[in-house]
């Protein structure tokens, strides 16, 4: 069986790993382990990522335990810290362009032959707009919600892609949430909802995503 290791954001992402990414990677005898980004080695801390610096040497330190197992991230582009490789310089390029040269840049800078780089667009919230209606009928029953408002986001941006919606502090996909249901919990409503929805529409709905889930895929 082969093995895969993942170095997730938070607790919402290590949650999807656990209970979706998983069991969908098992049918393809890939087991997968998960764990958060370290963040104060003394205190044990981990979740959320404070600097390129503790985040490589977490990912490192992971590859030098288990060099012969597959590695990748599971890491938001919204919130990134500007110091991870090519943040600033790729600002000006397409949403998808950029993504593909930052992971590019993450690939040479850790340089290890079973890392696979991952950083979501624009963050993981994205992937619940992958079906509004869902959204709005779960964070529907205990909030009082516009009509569509969820899908009226998804269509304000270029071919109604998710993973287009983007990272500036008031519209990143879970602050557009908040602004409708300041009781959403990321981790519980998150999991609930993508699980509603199913890998297979968050592949069809969200490329870069699928791309990733592709190559996890293909792992041998």
């Amino acid at each position: 069986m082969i093995r895969l290791n993942i170095t997730a954001e938070g607790f919402s992402e290590e949650r999807f790993v656990s209970d979706m990414l998983r069991p969908h990677l098992l049918n393809f005898d890939i087991y997968t382990d998960v764990r958060k980004v370290l963040t104060n080695r003394k205190l044990r801390k981990r979740g959320g990522i404070v600097g390129y610096h503790k985040f490589r040497n977490d990912v490192t330190q992971w590859i030098k335990e288990s060099p012969a197992v597959y590695h990748t991230t599971l890491i938001d582009l919204y919130g990134l810290s500007t110091d991870f490789p090519g943040y600033t310089s790729t600002k000006n390029l397409p949403a998808y362009h950029r993504i593909e040269e930052m992971e590019r840049l993450l690939e040479a800078d850790i340089n290890h032959y079973t890392f696979i780089p991952y950083i979501q667009l624009h963050e993981y919230e994205a992937l619940m707009f992958a079906d509004t209606s869902v959204m709005q009928n779960w964070l529907g029953l205990y909030n009082r919600l516009p009509d569509n408002c969820f899908e009226e986001i998804r269509s304000s941006v270029p071919d109604n892609n998710p993973e287009l919606i983007n990272e500036g502090p008031n519209t990143a996909p879970s602050k557009r949430i908040l602004s409708f249901c300041d009781t959403y919990d990321k981790i519980d409503d998150g999991i609930l909802i993508l699980k509603e929805i199913g890998l297979n529409n968050l592949r069809k709905e969200c490329l870069h995503f699928n791309k990733w889930l592709t190559r996890l895929e293909q792992l041998r």
